[in-house]
């Protein structure tokens, strides 16, 4: 009887085992996956800000939205993203070398290249950088929390 007792033990340890490795392997599946609406996002909104399109932008980002720019010294917010069309006129853009990494179920890493070119007080400039990008889901739809550019040479 205790030997039965035993190998009655030893099988539901080693089926839980599996149940909970198949699981695991579930969810890690369902969070490696993120929607591809997120590089559609990324370019709406690149088109947003190239139209001065504030309202389409404003709801790209996130309330707690924060970007760090090469060559500030402080953190814009979302009023200094959505009020940047203003200071800067982007007039082309390309962009290349997407991807997207899922860190958890509703959050995404996005890095990408964009080169552009635009006007600032009358002085036009280009720039090839490569963008770091945060968006996480609100509700069923994907919004920027964090950004940060690298000039590249």
């Amino acid at each position: 009887m205790k030997r039965a007792l035993v190998a009655v033990a030893l099988l539901l340890s080693l089926f839980l085992a599996s149940a909970a490795t198949a699981q695991e392997k579930q969810q890690a599946a369902k969070s490696a996956t993120v929607p591809p609406p997120i590089e559609a996002q990324v370019r709406k909104l690149w088109e947003a800000y190239k139209n001065k399109d504030k309202a389409t932008l404003a709801s790209l980002l996130d309330g707690g939205f924060r970007q760090f720019e090469e060559g500030l010294s402080a953190f814009g917010d979302k009023n200094t993203q959505v009020n940047a069309p203003d200071e800067f006129e982007l007039t082309s853009y390309t962009l290349s070398d997407f991807t997207v990494k899922s860190i958890g179920p509703n959050a995404a890493l996005v890095t990408y290249i964009a080169q552009y070119e635009g006007k600032s007080g009358g002085e036009v400039s280009k720039a090839k950088s490569a963008f770091g990008e945060v968006w996480i889901r609100d509700g069923n739809e994907w919004k920027a929390l964090y950004m940060q550019e690298t000039y590249v040479k």
